[in-house]
C-alpha cells in the first residue's frame, strides 16, 4: 500500500507542476502589465515564470503567514472570502490567474463572474484545478470511496483509504471561525472538462478547457494519451478570454 501511494504522489506532484508550468507559461507570454493572482499564497508560483514586475501585481491571500511574504515580493494583497464580490473596479487587469482555488469555493459562479467583470475587455484568465471525471477519481468511485478530488473536508482528509493524505489534518494557517476559511479550507465543487466550458461561457468568455496526467499512470505513459482523452486526465487547465 505504502509503495503504490508513494507512486501515486510522486506522478501527482509531477502532474501538478506541468500544470503550473502550463499556466506560468500563458500567464508569462502575454507580458500583463495589471494582474491579479487568486490564491496568491507567498506569491513564489508566478514568481518562477515572471522576469519582470507588473505594473500593478495584486494577490487575494486570506493566510497571515502567506500573505505577509506575498506582500514582500511586491504583491499587494487582499483578504476576502472568494465567495463573494473581488474589491476591485471593472475593467483593472490582463490577467487574472487563480491556481488550484476553485474547487474550494462553493459559489463558483460568481468567482468567474468576478474574474470576467475585472478584466480589461481582450484579457486573459488562466485557471488550474482538479477533474472529478478523471480516471483516478472514477476509479475510487467505482470501489465505492470519495473520489481523490473531494476528500479534503474542511481541513480533515477523509472518505478514501488509497488517499495520499488520509485521516491527515491539513492547515491553511487560517481558523475556522474565520471569515475567509470557507474559500480556503476543503474541496466543495469540483469541475469536469465540459462543465468548466460550459460555465465560463455561460458567464461570457471564451473557453478552453482540457486536461492532463491520467493517473494512475506514470507521466511518460500519459502524455501520449492525453489528446485522445483529454476528459480523464486529473488536472483540469482552463484558458477563458474575455472578448475584445
Amino acid at each position: 500500500m505504502n509503495g503504490l501511494k508513494n507512486r501515486l504522489k510522486s506522478e501527482w506532484v509531477s502532474g501538478s507542476i506541468r500544470a503550473d508550468q502550463w499556466a506560468g507559461s500563458i500567464v508569462a507570454s502575454l507580458k500583463p502589465k495589471s494582474l491579479l493572482d487568486v490564491g496568491c499564497g507567498d506569491g513564489s508560483k508566478l514568481g518562477r515564470y515572471l522576469d519582470y514586475k507588473p505594473e500593478l501585481f495584486c494577490g487575494i491571500e486570506a493566510a497571515p503567514v502567506y500573505r505577509v511574504e506575498a506582500e514582500k515580493r511586491g504583491i499587494q494583497t487582499s483578504a476576502i472570502d472568494l465567495n463573494g464580490q473581488w474589491p476591485y473596479a471593472d475593467y483593472t487587469f490582463d490577467v487574472v490567474h487563480s491556481a488550484f482555488l476553485i474547487e474550494h469555493l462553493h459559489h463558483t459562479r460568481l468567482f468567474l463572474m468576478e474574474a470576467f467583470r475585472v478584466l480589461k475587455p481582450g484579457g486573459t484568465a488562466v485557471i488550474t484545478t482538479e477533474n472529478l471525471c478523471s480516471l483516478l477519481n472514477w476509479g475510487a468511485m467505482t470501489l465505492g470511496y470519495t473520489p481523490f478530488s473531494l476528500m479534503h473536508c474542511c481541513g480533515w482528509m477523509l472518505g478514501n483509504p488509497f488517499g495520499l493524505h488520509y485521516q491527515e489534518k491539513w492547515s491553511d494557517h487560517l481558523p475556522i471561525q474565520d471569515a475567509a476559511f470557507p474559500g480556503v479550507n476543503g474541496h466543495v465543487r469540483v469541475l469536469a472538462v465540459d462543465q468548466a466550458k460550459e460555465l465560463c461561457e455561460k458567464v461570457g468568455f471564451k473557453a478552453e478547457v482540457t486536461s492532463i496526467c491520467i493517473l494512475p499512470l506514470t507521466n511518460w505513459m500519459s502524455r501520449p494519451l492525453e489528446r485522445l482523452f483529454y476528459r480523464r486526465g486529473h488536472f483540469l487547465l482552463i484558458k477563458a478570454v474575455k472578448p475584445k
